[in-house]
């Protein structure tokens, strides 16, 4: 029996080429983007779940009012370690945790910089990265420890042990007490060696003495609970730890959050979990379900549109004994048929696809033979899926009937297919007013005024040995006349290292709760940012009192409200700042947020970043080989590693641009099955009304009155479909902008070109049909029946 329903199946397929290709190729087309997805979804979802206890692993978060504006951050105070240790029975373990900008690690003549983590010996025993040498209760014992990933020590030492050998980090000698293998894609935590806290607070008497400081906001905070323990219950418990332990913190509160939610729920407003990653996860699952849905309705369309046909032959079928069950089976056979010559073309779809996946920000997604059961179950559920209406729909008609001539399939069919057309294109309009909704975000926050000029901008990574040279090492940067400018500051333009919030001014309401942006800067830092004065004037060399002047953006000094600021005084603890100049507002770590208040101050000492400031028009390539061996001469243990600050820019558009970019091939997609799926019946409908057209020729039709009569039916469907999509995506659009400060107003231009595109994408689709419908000699035509 089933291979009699393989060979009818088979059969049907061979007779209907194209309707047969248009609905294969619909179907892998939809079942190779929704396992793309599903594998995307899957990756996403398996973000840290491989430690072994990481079900009881929790990351503290700080909750904060300041500027009337509710904030949640992941860095904590650190006294919350200590307290952790020796306070709280549920806490099995604690570990402070600190990933390091990018620091230089050299072994011999072998240099890199590379990303580091610093934590406690415990950060081992809780999260479960295996060491392949080295001993996981020991190995970072040790201060000048050192635990290199497999692919670090390779690059370091090649074939060699490692264990025992003396790298320099920082210029710091460190011995290698470890190896770890190489950190999995669907981990949080990436790094290439781990280092011990206890080492950075040797080194710096900010760390050590942030041990007891509840205002000092730099590491992470991490526990495991005891079996049994509630992590809910402890959250309640160190809520008010800020506060109790530095009275006058009242606005600051402390919860934990599973580590096994940080990937994906990262994203918090008002203080609770309001997104993340797990948005973008949701929203793709559901657009990868419409995608394959608009290829079943395809099938369906197309299924029950050909059921005049195969009247004839369910009547036969019926007339020697077939039961309904029996033709329900036989239609269903040919479905899933059908779905499997899908699913081995989605397969080679995916094997295409997939070198080319990273280019639209989907990485780590490649298919395997783990995937099999979950393509198989796709397809047969689709199959099963496109076939269900068509198999009863066909399984229906009654023998007497169909056997006495052409079966009148009545208004229900007709009705749904329409039905499933503006479905399709609703989708398909939607997905096509999404994507250029976040287009215009993006390019909306990418052309905002910066406030500073991030062309010909270099930021390089200071260090110990730089900053002790810095006066002779500017020197003969500025001596090589490549540069216009050279100075130090405390983060390069695109990032935020400091926010205090311990200013205060003449006026100041005492309950008010107010932090500002701290950029630490040296001379000719406006020179080098290019950042727009407008009082006043920068720091200068000749003035000794710049030592304790403050420059402020336009959103500080509105905060503060001195009408008259230069040479007035604000506080911040125990010292005083004279204000001497004010700048236009600059975009710094968030292209999407209204400006920060800023306040730069003046420090020659506390510096992470050199920035350069290339003169306009020179060779690239030239002056990075003229300035290189400057910094090579005063940094001989480190490789001379800089990066651009428009670059740095454009990757905070990264996301944004990815969800842009998957939404776009989701809409092409979309409108490209629904595009096949109108051709065919716009095909079957013309072949259907052939002696119709026959006759209106006869009597005096001409082609563009055909075209339109042909046309019509499916531009109005277009059309409502577009006025169901027009709501739908403003809801859906207005609802995601909320997330950015900084964002566009949505346009009805939009909704207008969305489906002026989509009328204009069905009309191409159906006038090649009807075209070719209406040349038809109407005296063949006439004998067609």
């Amino acid at each position: 029996m089933i291979r009699n329903y393989c060979r009818v199946a088979w059969r049907n397929l061979l007779q209907n080429k194209t309707l047969s290709a248009i609905n294969i190729t619909g179907l892998a087309l939809g079942m190779a983007f929704a396992l793309l997805i599903g594998m995307w979804v899957q990756f996403e979802k398996s973000f840290d779940q491989f430690h072994t206890n990481g079900d009881r692993i929790g990351i503290f978060i700080k909750h904060q009012l300041f500027n009337d504006e509710k904030t949640t951050q992941y860095t904590t105070p650190l006294p919350i370690y200590a307290l952790m240790q020796h306070d709280y029975p549920e806490v099995k373990r604690a570990t402070r945790i600190s990933q390091s900008d990018k620091l230089g690690i050299a072994y011999g003549t072998n240099k890199f910089f590379k990303t580091g983590i610093c934590a406690d010996p415990a950060f081992l025993q809780m999260f479960s990265f295996t060491l392949i040498a080295g001993n996981v209760n020991t190995a970072l014992n040790d201060v000048n420890s050192i635990i290199l990933t497999q692919s670090q020590a390779r690059a370091l030492f090649g074939n060699a042990s490692p264990l025992g050998q003396t790298v320099k980090v920082d210029n710091m000698e460190m011995q290698v007490t470890g190896v770890m293998q190489d950190l999995p894609p669907n981990s949080s935590f990436q790094f290439d060696f781990l280092m011990p806290f206890a080492m950075m607070e040797r080194e710096s008497q900010f760390v050590k003495d942030a041990n007891t400081r509840w205002g000092v906001n730099f590491a992470w905070n991490a526990i495991e609970l005891n079996p049994g323990a509630s992590m809910e219950g402890l959250s309640k418990k160190v809520r008010n730890l800020v506060n109790e332990h530095d009275p006058g913190h009242d606005n600051q509160f402390l919860d934990l959050q599973p580590f096994t939610r940080m990937h994906l729920h990262n994203e918090f407003k008002d203080w609770k979990e309001a997104g993340g990653r797990i948005t973008y996860v949701h929203l793709f699952t559901i657009i990868g379900i419409f995608v394959l849905l608009i290829a079943c309705i395809n099938f369906m369309n197309l299924s029950t549109a050909r059921s005049e046909k195969r009247a004839k032959e369910v009547g036969i079928r019926k007339a020697i004994g077939s039961g309904r069950t029996q033709l329900i089976s036989q239609f269903l056979s040919e479905s899933v048929m059908t779905a499997l010559i899908a699913f081995l073309l989605a397969i080679i779809l995916i094997l295409i696809i997939q070198p080319f996946l990273g280019q639209v920000g989907v990485s780590h997604v490649h298919f395997s033979l783990q995937h099999l059961w979950m393509a198989l179950g796709i397809c047969i559920a689709t199959g099963l899926l496109a076939g269900s209406y068509p198999a009863w729909y066909l399984s229906s008609f009654i023998p007497a009937k169909v056997l006495k001539g052409a079966v009148r399939t009545g208004r229900n069919p007709v009705t749904l297919r329409r039905v499933l057309v503006v479905f399709q294109f609703a989708i398909s309009i939607a997905l096509i007013i999404c994507t250029t909704i976040v287009f215009q975000q993006i390019r909306h926050a990418q052309t905002r005024s910066m406030g500073y000029d991030p062309n010909n901008l270099l930021a390089v990574q200071t260090s110990a040995a730089l900053n002790k040279n810095y006066a002779a090492l500017k020197q003969e940067l500025l001596n090589t006349g490549q540069l216009e400018a050279v100075a130090r500051t405390s983060q390069p333009m695109t990032a935020n290292y400091n926010k205090w919030s311990d200013f205060s001014w003449q006026g100041k309401d005492p309950k008010a709760e107010i932090s500002m942006d701290v950029i630490m800067a040296d001379w000719d830092y406006d020179k080098v940012t290019g950042m727009q004065i407008l009082q006043g004037r920068s720091f200068e060399a000749g003035r000794r009192t710049d030592s304790s002047g403050v420059i402020l953006n336009e959103t500080a000094l509105k905060t503060i409200g001195y009408t008259d600021p230069i040479g007035k005084t604000i506080r911040s603890g125990a010292n005083t700042l004279t204000i001497i100049g004010v700048i236009r507002d600059m975009v710094l770590y968030n292209p999407y947020q209204t400006a920060y208040p800023l306040a730069i101050i003046f420090e020659r000492d506390d510096a992470n970043a050199i920035l350069l400031r290339l003169k306009k028009g020179t060779d690239l390539s030239k002056t990075l080989g003229i300035i290189s061996p400057v910094f090579e001469k005063y940094n001989t243990d480190q490789p001379f590693a800089y990066t651009f600050t428009d670059q740095d820019f454009a990757h905070k558009f990264e996301m944004e641009n990815q969800v842009g970019s998957l939404a776009a091939t989701f809409a092409l997609l979309a409108i490209l099955i629904s595009g096949m799926g109108l051709f065919g019946l716009a095909m079957f409908m013309a072949e259907r009304r052939t002696k119709e057209i026959g006759i209106r020729k006869v009597m005096g039709a001409n082609l563009l009155q055909l075209w339109v009569l042909l046309s019509s039916d499916f531009v109005w469907l277009v059309v409502l479909a577009t006025m169901i999509a027009t709501p739908c995506a403003f809801f859906l659009m207005r609802q995601w902008l909320t997330h950015f400060d900084y964002r566009i107003g949505i346009s009805w231009e939009v909704f207008a070109y969305a489906g002026v595109l989509a009328c204009v994408i069905a009309l191409l689709t159906v006038s090649s049909q009807a075209i070719k419908a209406a040349l038809i000699n109407p005296i063949i035509s006439l004998k067609s029946e």
